[in-house]
């Protein structure tokens, strides 16, 4: 079997590939990832976040979804797939929006083949009205995208969700989705990437984390 990242062969050629378990990209490639676990609170919801949004997380991201290389669709969440079934066992995925052009544009819902291998049941409910790159807005610009989200007509949501969307940034997207959510949901969040900002806490802290998610080995 050969990286999905940089297609050399996936073996136990390290010490560390020993204890790794199965994965689509080499311990090189995912190595490059900052892997972080993180439990925290957004909005008052619970949320979880798996990496740090940083440069090599960034560019297979664009690779995935912008350039459309689907073959890397299951590099974000492969070795996650039986611990995230279990953590939102009876939950619905609500998968965030993107905007229509950027949907057209890519021909495929790069969420939708993110997350469809864990198994659980999922929904796309938001339309997204605004348009553009978030990255070309100033902060004051990316707030006002709270109001650009609205439900779909006439959608059925369960009562135990968890909004899930690739990578949480600025957050407007993701506070924007919950605003339009019925009140009484059991809502929880997800993100396979957070920035840094989302993580106010010691290295002591971490290092605790860590070994309570069992994502170090001691």
């Amino acid at each position: 079997m050969r990286c999905l990242m940089c297609g050399e062969p996936i073996g136990t050629e390290t010490f560390a590939d020993l204890f790794r378990g199965e994965d689509v990209l080499c311990s090189a490639c995912r190595g490059q990832w900052k892997r972080i676990s993180h439990r925290f609170r957004f909005c008052g919801k619970n949320a979880f976040g798996l990496y740090e949004y940083n440069d090599a997380f960034s560019s297979c991201l664009i690779q995935f979804k912008e350039l459309g290389d689907e073959a890397l669709k299951d590099v974000f969440l492969y070795p996650d797939h039986a611990r995230l079934k279990r953590m939102y066992h009876g939950r619905t995925l609500l998968l965030l929006p993107s905007a229509a052009e950027k949907l057209e544009a890519r021909g495929f819902s790069h969420l939708w083949e993110m997350f469809e291998s864990i198994g659980l049941p999922m929904l796309e409910p938001f339309v997204k009205r605004d348009t553009g790159d978030q990255k070309a807005r100033t902060r004051r610009e990316r707030k006002t995208m709270e109001s650009g989200i609205t439900l779909k007509a006439d959608v059925h949501l369960p009562k135990r969700v968890v909004l899930a969307d690739d990578v949480i940034t600025s957050g407007s997207t993701m506070k924007g989705a919950l605003a339009v959510l019925p009140k009484d949901l059991d809502v929880q969040v997800f993100a396979c990437a957070i920035t840094p900002k989302l993580r106010p806490q010691s290295e002591g802290k971490r290092f605790l984390n860590a070994i309570i998610n069992k994502d170090i080995i001691i």
